[in-house]
């Protein structure tokens, strides 16, 4: 392309873009790929997808639990279920969980009934019993090994349920960097693998292209793990944190040089 026609077409450019008002930014931008194309749409290329995993073990877990209340009256079940949270609350704090590791998920109040059931399993009278408090927490300990004990303690102090656990591992970005190399090495290796025996050459890097990074889970998964009753809890609740995949994937383009 001569300099004169670069420079003609740069003109035309301007010339186009102060003809359209800035509510046409859809317009401009199909205007400009109609100017300039995309180099990998004009030039020979190839593109290859580089994948790298790793299997880490969680540092971090993070239980969910809740505190369930029944009263006669809904301001009692009420203020007999705060109470009972805060005294979880302060438990939790009591462990050296820091504020930001403590997190309210629900809280709810609602009826609950006695049911009488015919023969044929239908109900046909429901009688009003009381009414129920729940307060549901998620707690992030950061030191592992202190999960189950930390879960026993806080079902002594008045949570009734253990609705969860979430395992994660703390230096993810640092292994998820890291990662990224070996992926791209990975592409590299098998664009190579393609022209190599044709006798041409991998050119330009032309578009790097990312997945979502994300864990695969292995071993202990989320789940409702049921609580038994208050004095089954007196022992450490045993945590196996079991193994996490991390996965990185990418695709990459390269020019294609003779």
């Amino acid at each position: 392309m001569s300099a004169n026609f670069r420079f003609s077409l740069q003109l035309a450019r301007l010339a186009f873009l102060a003809a359209f008002p800035l509510g046409f930014g859809t317009h401009i931008a199909h205007a400009q790929q109609q100017l300039y194309p995309s180099l990998k749409d004009s030039v020979p290329n190839i593109t290859t997808n580089g994948v790298a995993s790793a299997e880490v073990v969680p540092d971090i877990a993070t239980i969910s639990i809740g505190v369930d209340t029944e009263r006669p009256n809904a301001a009692d079940a009420a203020r007999g279920n705060a109470r009972a949270a805060e005294a979880v609350v302060g438990e939790i704090k009591a462990q050296g969980i820091e504020a930001r590791d403590i997190k309210t998920l629900s809280i709810t109040l609602s009826p609950v009934y006695d049911e009488s059931t015919d023969a044929n399993g239908r109900i046909i009278k429901r009688t009003l019993r009381g009414y129920s408090a729940h307060n549901s927490l998620s707690v992030r300990i950061r030191d592992i090994t202190k999960a189950g004990a930390l879960a026993s303690q806080l079902m002594d102090k008045g949570a009734n349920s253990l609705e969860g656990i979430e395992f994660d591992y703390s230096q993810k970005d640092a292994k998820y960097d890291g990662l990224r190399g070996y992926a791209v090495r990975d592409a590299l290796r098998k664009a190579s693998s393609y022209v190599n025996g044709l006798g041409i050459k991998l050119g330009r890097v032309l578009e790097i292209a990312t997945e979502p990074a994300a864990p695969v889970s292995a071993g202990m998964s989320p789940r409702m793990l049921g609580a038994g009753p208050r004095e089954a809890a007196a022992a450490a609740i045993p945590v196996e944190p079991g193994i996490q995949t991390l996965r990185t994937e990418v695709q990459v383009t390269w020019e294609l040089a003779q």
